[in-house]
């Protein structure tokens, strides 16, 4: 029995003035071209599937999350208080916005927890 990859090769003809632009970026920030270009048809897709993201592991410092669509774990760091895909290399990327979204929830909650707290102490 052939077990099936979970990557599977796509050529793509695209052109050239895009490409070196790609390469160009890719350069800057330090990834392959063939990731970065997954990376951005991910986050493009991204509005057309549900629950792509879900958290692996939380820290104050930084995440896991599991991309469902790359099939892969992403870390994501916070730096100067903004979340950074170690992936995409990116602050903006769709990882580095569901973690905003996640650290979002939790300081609401532990603010909320603390006024709860102050509340009954008076």
């Amino acid at each position: 029995m052939v077990k099936e990859s979970k990557r599977m090769l796509v050529k793509l003809k695209l052109p050239r003035k895009l490409v070196n632009k790609l390469d160009r970026i890719a350069r800057e920030r330090g990834i392959r071209r063939g990731r970065l270009i997954a990376s951005l048809l991910a986050d493009w897709v991204e509005y057309y599937v549900e629950d792509r993201f879900e958290p692996f592991s939380m820290r104050l410092d930084r995440m896991g999350v599991i991309d469902k669509l790359l099939g892969e774990i992403v870390v994501v760091r916070m730096i100067k208080g903004e979340p950074y895909c170690d992936y995409c290399k990116s602050f903006t990327c769709g990882h580095a916005r569901y973690v905003k979204k996640l650290y979002s929830r939790k300081w609401k909650k532990i603010l909320m927890e603390k006024m709860d707290l102050e509340d009954d102490s008076s």
